[in-house]
Protein backbone atom coordinates (compact mmCIF):
# COMPACT_ATOMS: atom_id res chain seq x y z
CA UNK A 1 0.00 0.00 0.00
CA UNK A 2 1.05 3.56 -0.55
CA UNK A 3 1.96 5.33 2.24
CA UNK A 4 -0.59 8.70 3.45
CA UNK A 5 1.92 10.52 4.61
CA UNK A 6 3.56 10.80 1.05
CA UNK A 7 3.61 13.79 -2.03
CA UNK A 8 -0.28 14.01 -2.33
CA UNK A 9 0.45 16.43 -5.84
CA UNK A 10 2.30 13.54 -7.82
CA UNK A 11 -0.96 10.97 -6.49
CA UNK A 12 -3.35 13.17 -8.24
CA UNK A 13 -0.87 13.42 -11.24
CA UNK A 14 -0.75 9.78 -11.19
CA UNK A 15 -4.40 8.88 -10.77
CA UNK A 16 -5.09 11.61 -13.50
CA UNK A 17 -3.11 9.85 -16.33
CA UNK A 18 -4.30 6.08 -15.15
CA UNK A 19 -7.71 7.53 -15.78
CA UNK A 20 -7.28 9.38 -18.60
CA UNK A 21 -5.25 6.45 -20.19
CA UNK A 22 -6.70 3.52 -19.06
CA UNK A 23 -10.01 3.60 -21.69
CA UNK A 24 -7.42 4.15 -24.69
CA UNK A 25 -4.81 1.33 -23.22
CA UNK A 26 -7.21 -0.97 -23.76
CA UNK A 27 -8.55 0.45 -26.73
CA UNK A 28 -5.37 -0.48 -27.81
CA UNK A 29 -4.85 3.16 -29.14
CA UNK A 30 -0.76 2.63 -29.21
CA UNK A 31 1.43 4.99 -30.52
CA UNK A 32 4.42 3.01 -32.07
CA UNK A 33 7.30 5.29 -31.42
CA UNK A 34 9.23 5.69 -34.45
CA UNK A 35 11.93 7.49 -32.40
CA UNK A 36 13.35 4.55 -30.95
CA UNK A 37 17.15 4.05 -31.24
CA UNK A 38 17.21 7.56 -33.82
CA UNK A 39 20.23 9.56 -33.43
CA UNK A 40 19.66 12.81 -31.44
CA UNK A 41 21.04 16.14 -29.54
CA UNK A 42 20.04 17.03 -26.59
CA UNK A 43 21.94 17.53 -23.05
CA UNK A 44 19.81 16.34 -19.82
CA UNK A 45 20.26 15.86 -16.32
CA UNK A 46 19.29 12.60 -15.16
CA UNK A 47 18.83 10.39 -11.96
CA UNK A 48 19.92 6.56 -12.37
CA UNK A 49 17.86 3.66 -11.17
CA UNK A 50 19.25 2.12 -8.04
CA UNK A 51 20.22 -1.79 -8.78
CA UNK A 52 17.29 -3.11 -6.63
CA UNK A 53 14.70 -1.00 -8.76
CA UNK A 54 16.95 -1.99 -12.14
CA UNK A 55 16.52 -5.74 -10.57
CA UNK A 56 12.16 -5.17 -10.68
CA UNK A 57 11.95 -3.34 -13.69
CA UNK A 58 13.91 -6.25 -15.69
CA UNK A 59 11.94 -8.44 -14.25
CA UNK A 60 8.83 -6.84 -15.18
CA UNK A 61 9.98 -6.48 -19.11
CA UNK A 62 10.62 -10.12 -18.55
CA UNK A 63 6.81 -10.88 -17.54
CA UNK A 64 5.74 -8.09 -20.30
CA UNK A 65 7.88 -9.72 -23.20
CA UNK A 66 5.94 -13.08 -22.12
CA UNK A 67 2.65 -11.29 -22.83
CA UNK A 68 3.87 -9.22 -25.74
CA UNK A 69 6.10 -10.81 -27.12
CA UNK A 70 6.40 -8.65 -30.56
CA UNK A 71 4.80 -5.27 -29.94
CA UNK A 72 7.13 -4.01 -26.86
CA UNK A 73 10.92 -1.66 -27.10
CA UNK A 74 12.22 -2.67 -23.72
CA UNK A 75 14.82 -0.06 -22.34
CA UNK A 76 17.74 -1.32 -21.20
CA UNK A 77 19.14 -2.04 -17.89
CA UNK A 78 21.93 0.29 -18.50
CA UNK A 79 19.93 3.00 -19.83
CA UNK A 80 16.99 3.01 -16.98
CA UNK A 81 16.92 6.13 -15.32
CA UNK A 82 14.71 8.98 -14.36
CA UNK A 83 14.70 12.29 -16.43
CA UNK A 84 15.40 15.07 -13.49
CA UNK A 85 15.17 17.87 -16.41
CA UNK A 86 15.70 18.63 -19.90
CA UNK A 87 18.49 21.44 -20.19
CA UNK A 88 18.59 21.18 -24.33
CA UNK A 89 15.61 19.48 -25.24
CA UNK A 90 16.33 17.46 -28.22
CA UNK A 91 12.99 18.08 -29.50
CA UNK A 92 12.85 21.60 -28.87
CA UNK A 93 13.58 24.69 -31.21
CA UNK A 94 16.88 26.71 -30.64
CA UNK A 95 17.73 29.72 -32.75
CA UNK A 96 21.10 28.85 -32.37
CA UNK A 97 20.73 25.24 -32.91
CA UNK A 98 21.21 22.76 -30.30
CA UNK A 99 24.84 21.62 -30.33
CA UNK A 100 25.75 25.90 -30.54
CA UNK A 101 23.39 26.60 -27.58
CA UNK A 102 24.90 24.33 -25.66
CA UNK A 103 28.52 25.37 -26.60
CA UNK A 104 27.27 28.80 -25.68
CA UNK A 105 26.13 27.88 -22.11
CA UNK A 106 28.39 24.64 -21.52
CA UNK A 107 31.14 26.25 -19.47
CA UNK A 108 28.97 28.57 -17.10
CA UNK A 109 26.70 25.38 -16.85
CA UNK A 110 29.02 22.96 -15.50
CA UNK A 111 31.00 25.36 -13.47
CA UNK A 112 27.86 26.54 -11.25
CA UNK A 113 26.88 22.76 -11.62
CA UNK A 114 29.86 21.22 -10.31
CA UNK A 115 30.06 24.67 -7.45
CA UNK A 116 26.63 22.17 -6.02
CA UNK A 117 28.12 19.04 -5.45
CA UNK A 118 27.79 17.87 -1.86
CA UNK A 119 25.89 20.78 -1.08
CA UNK A 120 22.30 19.59 -1.57
CA UNK A 121 20.47 16.79 0.45
CA UNK A 122 19.59 13.20 -0.88
CA UNK A 123 16.12 12.22 -0.24
CA UNK A 124 14.06 9.23 -0.72
CA UNK A 125 11.71 7.93 -3.52
CA UNK A 126 9.35 5.04 -3.62
CA UNK A 127 8.44 3.42 -6.86
CA UNK A 128 4.65 2.76 -6.34
CA UNK A 129 2.35 2.99 -9.16
CA UNK A 130 2.46 0.99 -13.03
CA UNK A 131 0.48 3.23 -15.29
CA UNK A 132 0.29 1.69 -19.16
CA UNK A 133 0.13 4.57 -21.60
CA UNK A 134 -0.51 5.41 -25.29
CA UNK A 135 2.96 6.71 -25.94
CA UNK A 136 4.87 4.12 -23.29
CA UNK A 137 4.73 1.98 -20.22
CA UNK A 138 5.66 4.10 -16.89
CA UNK A 139 7.16 3.43 -13.60
CA UNK A 140 5.86 6.30 -11.49
CA UNK A 141 7.56 6.94 -7.92
CA UNK A 142 6.40 9.38 -4.95
CA UNK A 143 9.04 11.25 -2.44
CA UNK A 144 7.56 12.78 0.96
CA UNK A 145 7.49 16.21 0.57
CA UNK A 146 8.12 17.48 -2.98
CA UNK A 147 11.90 17.41 -2.56
CA UNK A 148 12.60 16.36 -6.37
CA UNK A 149 10.10 19.06 -7.52
CA UNK A 150 12.10 21.69 -5.17
CA UNK A 151 15.39 20.69 -6.24
CA UNK A 152 14.38 21.00 -10.33
CA UNK A 153 13.08 24.61 -9.33
CA UNK A 154 16.13 24.92 -6.68
CA UNK A 155 18.44 24.11 -9.79
CA UNK A 156 16.84 25.93 -12.79
CA UNK A 157 17.40 29.12 -11.27
CA UNK A 158 20.72 28.50 -9.88
CA UNK A 159 22.00 27.25 -13.66
CA UNK A 160 22.10 28.66 -17.00
CA UNK A 161 19.31 27.09 -18.82
CA UNK A 162 18.60 28.40 -22.14
CA UNK A 163 15.20 30.02 -21.83
CA UNK A 164 14.39 28.14 -25.38
CA UNK A 165 14.19 25.09 -23.09
CA UNK A 166 10.58 25.27 -22.34
CA UNK A 167 10.15 21.46 -21.78
CA UNK A 168 10.12 21.01 -17.94
CA UNK A 169 9.74 17.66 -15.89
CA UNK A 170 7.02 17.91 -13.43
CA UNK A 171 6.52 14.45 -11.70
CA UNK A 172 9.39 11.05 -11.39
CA UNK A 173 8.85 8.62 -13.43
CA UNK A 174 11.15 5.39 -15.33
CA UNK A 175 10.13 4.47 -18.80
CA UNK A 176 9.84 0.48 -18.63
CA UNK A 177 8.89 -0.36 -22.83
CA UNK A 178 8.05 1.68 -25.33
CA UNK A 179 5.32 0.25 -28.28
CA UNK A 180 6.71 -0.97 -31.55
CA UNK A 181 3.38 -1.90 -32.68
CA UNK A 182 -0.16 -2.14 -31.34
CA UNK A 183 -0.91 -4.85 -28.04
CA UNK A 184 -2.20 -8.14 -28.90
CA UNK A 185 -4.40 -8.25 -25.55
CA UNK A 186 -3.79 -4.98 -23.54
CA UNK A 187 -6.46 -6.53 -20.57
CA UNK A 188 -3.37 -8.55 -19.59
CA UNK A 189 -1.23 -6.31 -18.82
CA UNK A 190 -3.45 -4.28 -17.02
CA UNK A 191 -4.39 -7.83 -14.98
CA UNK A 192 -0.10 -7.86 -14.75
CA UNK A 193 0.12 -4.48 -13.35
CA UNK A 194 -2.90 -4.66 -10.56
CA UNK A 195 -0.16 -7.57 -8.97
CA UNK A 196 2.57 -4.57 -8.20
CA UNK A 197 1.20 -2.91 -4.93
CA UNK A 198 4.72 -3.28 -3.28
CA UNK A 199 6.33 0.10 -3.35
CA UNK A 200 10.07 -0.04 -4.41
CA UNK A 201 12.13 2.43 -2.42
CA UNK A 202 15.88 4.14 -3.49
CA UNK A 203 17.45 6.79 -2.25
CA UNK A 204 18.47 9.57 -4.54
CA UNK A 205 22.50 10.33 -4.10
CA UNK A 206 23.33 11.68 -7.31
CA UNK A 207 22.29 13.85 -10.45
CA UNK A 208 24.75 13.32 -13.34
CA UNK A 209 24.24 16.15 -16.67
CA UNK A 210 24.80 13.51 -20.00
CA UNK A 211 24.72 14.57 -23.84
CA UNK A 212 22.16 12.11 -25.36
CA UNK A 213 22.92 10.56 -28.31
CA UNK A 214 20.71 7.66 -29.03
CA UNK A 215 16.96 8.22 -28.20
CA UNK A 216 15.57 7.47 -25.74
CA UNK A 217 19.16 7.65 -23.99
CA UNK A 218 20.35 4.40 -24.91
CA UNK A 219 23.02 6.10 -26.08
CA UNK A 220 25.01 8.99 -23.90
CA UNK A 221 28.23 10.58 -23.10
CA UNK A 222 28.25 11.56 -18.96
CA UNK A 223 29.44 15.68 -18.82
CA UNK A 224 28.92 15.85 -15.15
CA UNK A 225 27.45 14.68 -11.88
CA UNK A 226 27.01 15.80 -8.57
CA UNK A 227 26.83 14.06 -4.99
CA UNK A 228 23.70 15.34 -2.34
CA UNK A 229 24.20 14.49 1.02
Amino acid sequence: MIPDVMNQRLKNIYDGFSLHQRNKFLANEIEPDVMWDKSIKGVTLQIDLSEKVRDAVCKLQNQLITLEPDALLLTPRPSQHISFNQVIYWGGQYKLGLNQTWTAIEKDFLSKLQNLDNRLPSFTISFVKLIPMTTAIIWAALDDNDEMQKLRSMLKSSLPFPLETMKENTFIHTTVARYKTKLRDPQRIIQLFEKYQTPITMEVKEIILRKENLYPSLETTELARIRLQ
